[in-house]
């Protein structure tokens, strides 16, 4: 009898929640990737992030020595890292895409690259990041690759 009771309640309460909190979140991550038998790492970030009305994604891409490596470290012989954004919406149902890159010899990255976007949140909305790190290790003819993307489909809609 008091099972009973309860289920108009219940039934309330649920209809009470919020559309929102049914939204997907944000899908904000990372990765250190090793590179060169762990002697470097390739760091790729992916931050999603929302307002009521934009969704947005940053991303950073870069080549650093790894922290954890023994002893000296030569530099990489050479590096390219590539950070690509995709997106659309309602209004621009089209995917626009932006890029950057940077590439250097005998040296690291440094600071991250960045590269980032916003759009106006609607049903058909997407983001995806892709960062890419190259590397040509020292004492090596052959690039190291790492790839890492993440995507956002309906923007927390």
């Amino acid at each position: 009898m008091r099972l009973i009771r309860s289920l108009p309640l219940l039934a309330a309460v649920l209809t009470a929640v919020p559309l929102a909190a049914l939204a997907s979140p944000p899908p904000s991550d990372w990765q250190n990737a090793p590179v060169c038998n762990g002697k470097y790492s390739a760091q790729m970030k992916h931050t999603f992030y929302q307002t009521a009305t934009t969704a947005g994604v940053r991303t950073e891409v870069g080549v650093v020595r790894h922290p954890f490596a023994q002893g000296t470290v030569a530099n990489p012989s050479y590096y390219l890292i590539k950070a690509e954004i995709s997106s659309r919406n309602d209004a621009n149902p089209k995917w626009t895409l932006d890029s950057r890159e940077r590439d250097g010899f005998d040296s690291y990255s440094g600071e991250p690259m960045q590269l980032g976007t916003v759009v106006f949140k609607s049903p058909g909305c997407k983001l995806m990041a892709s960062a890419q790190v190259s590397v040509k290790c020292p004492d090596s003819t052959e690039m190291e690759h790492k790839t890492f993307t993440r995507s956002w489909d309906g923007c927390g809609q």
